[in-house]
């Protein structure tokens, strides 16, 4: 299912294409700026690749050894990284806020457009893009996780698991049930309890072959789900493509490009 949303980097390039149009924007109100800086323009790819990492729980030894099942400090699933990561709009100038964000329906003599330079840039990295149900992806990523719970041949991976977490000392019915104990909810810090089981959780999903079963009864299940969709799919892989092109042509044209005649009629003609 990764196939139909956007990976690391291509949210990175979009990302970056999105703060071109929206500087490119504000130059013709002879607005500069700067940002956002660097770590902000991570911050999409560095979510999708959190997520994705995180999606089978806790599966790595020394991740579980050193930080439980609390998100490890490169993760942007860490709360921490998650506001570092966050804070790039908080400083910007009035001024700017006005055009950048559409606060304003003139400045300098010029119409802001709908939505300020921030709407605009989004437009047009939509331009031409299909009518989709984005959501689709999720709904059916879900789906197949509830479908692989009540698999058989997880089913009884699961319990050889729990037999074995059982040996260790720790009674669990599942690497999920273990990582949702109340014990370690809300810490923000793993405590030496935590890392035991989530060692122990390892070791036996290692034992049990957990996680190659998990991974192909799940990748199953969504190209089941991926033949019974394949009409939704394809238009959102359309507008995959589609985006792509906007954010290659953004990416590659100079701010100068972006006249101000030139926008000026496209948004009379919106």
């Amino acid at each position: 299912m990764d196939g139909y949303r956007p990976s690391p980097d291509e949210q990175a390039r979009s990302d970056r294409a999105q703060a071109t149009l929206e500087r490119a924007c504000l130059t013709r109100f002879g607005l500069r700026w700067e940002g956002p800086g660097e770590s902000a323009l991570d911050f999409g790819s560095r979510s999708i690749a959190s997520e994705r990492a995180a999606r089978f729980g806790v599966v790595d030894e020394d991740q579980a050894a050193r930080h439980g099942y609390q998100a490890p400090p490169w993760s942007a699933r860490d709360p921490g990284v998650r506001a570092a990561l966050t804070e790039h709009h908080h400083d910007t100038p009035t001024e700017l806020n006005k055009v950048l964000y559409g606060l304003a329906s003139q400045y300098g003599g010029q119409r802001v457009p709908t939505g300020g330079c921030r709407a605009e840039a989004a437009a047009r990295l939509m331009k031409g893009e299909p009518s989709v149900d984005r959501s689709l992806p999720a709904r059916l990523e879900q789906q197949a996780v509830a479908a692989s719970v009540q698999d058989p041949r997880l089913a009884a991976v699961l319990r050889a698991w729990a037999s074995c977490m059982e040996r260790a000392g720790h009674r669990y019915a599942s690497p999920k049930a273990a990582a949702d104990d109340p014990r370690w909810k809300g810490a923000s810090t793993s405590t030496e309890a935590e890392r035991a089981v989530a060692l122990a959780d390892v070791r036996c999903q290692n034992k049990t072959r957990y996680l190659p079963t998990l991974i192909d009864v799940t990748a199953e299940h969504q190209r089941e789900l991926i033949s019974r969709h394949a009409t939704e799919l394809s238009r959102l892989k359309r507008l995959e493509n589609t985006r792509a092109r906007n954010v290659a042509e953004a990416l590659s044209a100079e701010p100068t490009a972006l006249s101000p005649s030139a926008e000026g009629e496209r948004d009379s003609s919106a």
